[in-house]
């Protein structure tokens, strides 16, 4: 008889044992010899660790308090690698559950860190929401680009209709290679924050902030002084506030061409874009430098910017890869680093498993009917059972 320790409670599990004919000792027959933790046991924290995003340590410390016995996290980080080790990969679960996708790819890359340098992923996320393919390289070239969409091509047959991209050059490039008849949508959220950076908007309203900051102090601090420090403060706050009006001036017509911009590229047409556009440019509102430098970015890189007027059902932003981004960085936080590059694919591939099968819960507008529902059910998939069941490759009797 041995004990199993659960996260919570001991369970007294019955062993066959065996006795020798020639020797007179007794022996187990078990598929994992000298295991101190059984394979319910492991697959519980690598559950509490992806689900409830609980750090190593915190799980160590929470089973010593419930049941006495200590775990060190280096024992639960190894469950954890080993279950990503068995998990099957994005393009595997892909490949066998075989989704409905709507044919609308979104394409990023994002970063983790392995032993201080950096690791990136190129992600596609289909429009249903689903997450297509995942693929670790060294560095952002066009050649790893190309060679992560021509996965999609001849690994999974997507069905591509349209591509939006964050206007990464290596991204565009490898799409302007691997698909050339597609429509390609730039994100438009990326084109607002390059027009910001071409007409200097960042810089004046960090500063902007920072002097309205300080007139606020310096304006509520003047009731509160006496004597001869009425006057001083009082002369001190007129001179800031006239010394700052002038760039408080700047700030407020670099943020009218701004807005003027941002209605160009969020308009609801193409017919009022474009008209919007002949305005910028007769305009005398604006600096002529600045104005020439948007107008020039936007003729330049229109055809893309408007590729979702022209395309029914195409998404204007990357809002959904963008998502998965964020979800992987708070992950990645508690991580902090990893040791290898195999560890790290192979977690993130567990990660991802998990987010396919994550039901929606905060989803709003138009895509507010999935709440409740995971992006492969929203891709037409219906799986049952948990979902490591659905990720790992084999899962042992946990009995031995």
């Amino acid at each position: 008889m041995i004990r199993e320790l659960d996260l919570g409670r001991e369970r007294r599990v019955q062993i066959q044992r065996f006795k020798c004919c020639r020797c007179g000792k007794s022996f187990v027959l078990r598929k994992k010899r000298r295991r101190r933790y059984s394979e319910a046991f492991a697959l519980e924290v690598v559950r509490r660790h992806v689900e409830g995003r609980e750090s190593y340590r915190v799980i160590a410390r929470e089973v010593f308090e419930r049941t006495g016995r200590s775990v060190s996290p280096t024992s639960l980080q190894k469950m954890v690698e080993s279950a990503g080790e068995r998990s099957k990969s994005v393009l595997e679960m892909s490949k066998e559950l075989k989704p409905s996708w709507d044919g609308f790819l979104l394409l990023d890359e994002k970063m983790c860190s392995v032993r201080g340098k950096q690791q990136w992923l190129y992600l596609a996320v289909d429009g249903t929401g689903d997450i297509v393919h995942c693929r670790g390289v060294g560095e952002l070239t066009a050649t790893n680009a190309m060679s992560f969409l021509e996965d999609l091509v001849h690994e999974l047959e997507y069905p591509c209709r349209g591509v939006v991209t964050d206007m990464d050059a290596a991204l565009c490039r490898a799409v302007e290679v691997v698909y050339p008849e597609k429509p390609h949508q730039y994100c438009l959220k990326h084109a607002l924050a390059a027009l910001e950076e071409v007409i200097g908007y960042k810089p004046l309203l960090q500063r902007y902030r920072w002097n309205r900051a300080l007139l606020r102090e310096q304006f509520t601090r003047m009731p509160g002084r006496r004597g001869i420090w009425v006057e001083h403060t009082r002369e001190e706050f007129f001179r800031h506030y006239t010394d700052t009006r002038a760039l408080s001036k700047t700030f407020h017509q670099r943020k009218a061409l701004r807005d003027a911009l941002h209605a160009i590229l969020f308009a609801s047409s193409e017919g009022e874009a474009v008209l919007l556009l002949h305005r910028l440019r007769r305009s005398r509102q604006w600096p002529t430098e600045l104005r020439r430098k948007a107008v020039a970015f936007l003729e330049r890189h229109w055809r893309h910017l408007v590729q979702h007027h022209r395309v029914h059902g195409l998404p204007r932003t990357t809002n959904l890869v963008e998502n998965v981004n964020r979800q992987l960085e708070r992950r990645f936080k508690t991580i902090e680093a990893f040791q290898h590059v195999h560890t790290a694919l192979a977690y993130v591939g567990l990660l991802i498993a998990y987010l396919r099968q994550k039901p929606y819960t905060d989803c709003r507008g138009k895509r507010r009917g999935l709440n409740g529902h995971s992006r492969l059910h929203a891709a037409g998939v219906r799986l049952t059972g948990s979902w490591l069941n659905n990720t790992l490759k084999t899962i042992p009797n946990s009995n031995r």
